[in-house]
């Protein structure tokens, strides 16, 4: 009874509690303007968060903010440096449904990062909450709406989309908030209830300069007759970009008295990348002493730049990547833009943004490439060839007036006001008036395009064009780059994935890179030796990259050196996909004594899979009678897959008229075991002799009965597939 008492008493105190809580937030919100803003990883998503502070503050200077964000993210440097009050909570990036380790990690952090964000909110009580993605807003938008589930919060919660694409979480949490900001026409479908188009909030210090002016605030000086390339990769910088620089400084060197190159290499300095220090590292390695002193010249590099306005003014090109904040800071300037997207992020949000934008003329796109480095698999940009890229662009002043004229008139301007118009809800602007914009189809996800390429693939592999199926020449390049750059990926999944791509999107180039993973021998880290892993390339990529080979269509004296290794891979199904790519090319190998006596050996294997396949192959590529007899002698195999795969071979052998049909061969082959040691409805293996016997019984009626058998030199042309 006591118990009962202490409970029921315990729980009006809650009751109460909450009510008290829900009162004075209501108070607090009413009596003055608090708002939290939250968002982060990058600039890209600080950036928008302090521009809209930025107007609520003009409209209401006793305006209270709090910025919460995750430590070591741009937001750390950012937001401090602007002044704003900063909170910390737990989180990281989704990394899909799939269960793993990351998942069950990912949802810990975002429970423990839901409680600290309830206890900020409860503490702080605001009247909006404004979100601009990345994954520190999702606990944060989370917690707002239990709150609000339980009616112990009146605030409202606004979320900003940046991105053409919008992220995973983006489009869960997206549809329980008041109201989503979009930077793009295309994403009003993602939010067709609450979205609304306003454009992208920059902050009012992003502003155009004369060019004195701005270079006064600068730490370095250019002389007017010099074009400035202003290259960066973001708030935390990119390693191709940075890297790609660098090996281009040599081809830049000799132009050196019409450029100055600056360079943003970002915040980045984690375990995996530090952006100054591996730059630093890379200027030593590449460039000569006699470089290195015109560096000083005509190159400046720094980690962030806080006064970017100042170095877009000054700049007549710009390269970089495609997030949405870059753009529109590079479209309200009215600055040309040679964009480099990063590949493989959610929903291709980076590609998808370039490609509205190149559709409408207003930039120039380069992919990043995936090549073999010291023996990894590693994404770069050739330094050479984005060297001339940059130059051809300098050397046309007229195109790159037309980019930046277009660039500005791509994007929805004043989105700040248009923010505010929504927020305070007063009609100060029609955020519904439509607008023009090129149209433009989604790219399929990777999953979705393998599906595509491999069912057109399956109903014609002689007639299989990959730019047929696809219909853009563009898209194609890009899926090309896209499955390339998931060669580098650290998940198995991913480079698994990477390597059928390459195949069914006959991205040539990368054959050298397959080859590669083929008879990469890097033995695997400890912990996955302990669940089965034997390389760094487990024995699916091995296997794929065997079959992606077959695609290609394509065997020269490279790919067989390659093959012949693999046929001693650990994996049975690596050296059964092998004997089995010898019978795909098997008019480049016919007649090969290297090859048909690599098949002989491979009869003995002791995967019964691996010789069946070695059994097929030899009735493609043999040419005498020995072949026929280690056939012969396989009639009694205990696999009766091996005895059906030698009736296979001897019929090609006869098919391809390297032996005559006989009484004496009918007889032969009738000594064949033709019943299996594991249940079948029917077995195959007497449709195979009843084949092979029809085959030589035809043979016997057209040309009489031969006796013995012959050697013959066949024609290529009248194999069948």
């Amino acid at each position: 009874m006591n118990s009962i008492l202490i409970l029921f008493i315990c729980f009006i105190v809650l009751i109460g509690l909450a009510g008290y809580g829900g009162w004075r937030w209501r108070r607090l919100a009413a009596r003055e303007a608090r708002i939290i803003l939250t968002g982060g990883g990058t600039g890209g998503h600080v950036n928008p968060a302090l521009a809209i502070a930025e107007g609520i503050r003009k409209r209401e200077p006793e305006s209270r903010f709090l910025y919460i964000g995750v430590h070591g993210k741009a937001e750390s440097v950012i937001v401090r440096r602007a002044g704003y009050p900063l909170r910390f909570v737990l989180s990281e990036g989704f990394p899909g449904l799939k269960p793993s380790f990351r998942l069950l990690r990912f949802l810990c952090k975002l429970t423990l990062g839901t409680i600290q964000g309830t206890a900020i909110l409860l503490w702080f009580a605001p009247r909006w909450v404004i979100a601009t993605g990345g994954y520190v807003s999702a606990p944060i938008i989370l917690a707002t709406l239990i709150l609000r589930m339980l009616r112990l919060s009146p605030t409202k919660v606004y979320l900003h989309e940046q991105n053409s694409i919008p992220g995973q979480l983006n489009v869960l949490l997206g549809r329980w908030v008041d109201r989503v900001f979009l930077t793009f026409p295309q994403t009003l479908s993602f939010f067709p209830g609450n979205g609304v188009l306003v454009g992208y909030p920059i902050r009012h210090s992003v502003t155009l300069k004369p060019r004195e002016e701005a270079l006064a605030d600068l730490p370095f000086r250019v002389s007017p007759e010099r074009q400035v390339v202003f290259v960066f990769g973001g708030s935390q910088g990119a390693r191709t970009i940075n890297r790609a620089l660098v090996d281009a400084l040599p081809h830049l060197i000799p132009h050196r008295d019409r450029l100055f190159l600056i360079h943003g290499t970002g915040l980045s300095k984690s375990d995996g990348y530090d952006a100054a220090a591996d730059t630093q590292e890379r200027l030593e390695k590449t460039l000569s002493n006699g470089e290195k002193a015109f560096l000083d010249t005509f190159y400046y590099r720094q980690d962030y730049f806080h006064n970017i306005a100042d170095v877009y003014s000054i700049s007549d090109l710009i390269v970089c990547r495609s997030g949405a904040g870059s753009l529109n800071e590079i479209s309200r300037m009215g600055k040309p833009a040679f964009l480099i997207p990063k590949a493989n992020l959610p929903g291709d949000h980076q590609v998808m943004n370039a490609r509205a934008m190149k559709h409408s003329g207003a930039t120039e796109i380069m992919f990043e490439d995936t090549v073999v480095e010291d023996g990894k698999v590693l994404e770069k940009l050739e330094g050479k060839l984005f060297a001339e890229r940059i130059l051809r662009l300098l050397e046309d002043p007229e195109q790159l007036r037309e980019m930046g004229a277009r660039g500005k008139a791509f994007f929805r301007h004043h989105a700040v006001k248009r923010i505010l118009s929504e927020l305070y809800q007063d009609h100060s602007f029609d955020n519904g008036i439509s607008y023009d914009t090129v149209p433009f189809k989604p790219l399929l996800s990777n999953q979705r395009l393998l599906q595509v390429l491999s069912a057109a693939y399956g109903r014609s592999p002689e007639a299989y064009d990959p730019l047929q199926v696809l219909g853009d020449e563009d898209d194609l390049v890009y899926y090309r780059h896209r499955a390339a750059a998931l060669l580098s990926h650290k998940d198995w999944q991913d480079r698994n994935l990477g390597v059928k791509l390459i195949g069914f999107t006959h991205y040539h180039q990368k054959i050298p890179t397959l080859l590669h993973m083929l008879v990469d021998r890097t033995p695997a880290n400890p912990i996955r030796r302990c669940f089965g892993g034997d390389f760094e390339q487990v024995a699916f990529i091995r296997r794929n990259a065997v079959q992606a080979l077959q695609v290609f269509n394509q065997c020269d004296a490279n790919i067989e050196k390659h093959l012949l290794t693999a046929l001693e891979d650990p994996y049975f199904e690596v050296r059964s996909h092998v004997c089995g790519a010898v019978a795909h090319f098997a008019s480049s190998l016919e007649g090969k004594e290297i090859w048909i006596e690599a098949m002989l050996n491979c009869l003995r294997d002791k995967s019964f899979e691996v010789a069946a396949e070695a059994a097929k192959a030899l009735g493609e590529i043999g040419t005498d009678q020995s072949v026929l007899e280690v056939l012969l002698r396989l009639r009694e195999s205990h696999y009766w897959q091996v005895r059906n795969a030698a009736l296979v071979g001897i019929r090609r052998l006869v098919e391809r008229d390297v032996i005559k049909p006989s009484k004496a061969l009918l007889s032969q082959i009738s000594g064949f075991i033709l019943t299996a040691t594991d249940f079948q409805p029917h077995f195959s293996i007497k449709k195979t002799y009843q084949t092979v016997q029809k085959c030589c019984r035809e043979r016997l009626s057209e040309d009489g009965e031969g006796q013995g058998i012959e050697r013959s030199h066949p024609n290529p042309g009248e194999r069948t597939a």
